[in-house]
């Protein structure tokens, strides 16, 4: 498998995340038992990763110059 660590890997979770928000606006609800409070902690969870990868990008683009 290949390990990929280009910029636009990092950004595919968080814009299929916005891309599904998006898309189910008018039926969220921030409620714990709703799906929309699942939608915001995966968007978090989607930040959080995009963020991660993206300053390993970067480590790796140092390191190769």
């Amino acid at each position: 498998m290949n390990n990929r660590k280009g910029i636009q890997t990092s950004l595919v979770p968080l814009i299929m995340t916005i891309c599904l928000y998006v898309v189910f606006y008018s039926r969220i609800q921030s409620k714990p038992t709703s799906a929309g409070f699942w939608f915001i902690l995966l968007m978090g969870i989607a930040i959080g990763l995009t963020v991660s990868r993206f300053f390993d990008w970067l480590k790796d683009r140092d390191k190769k110059s």
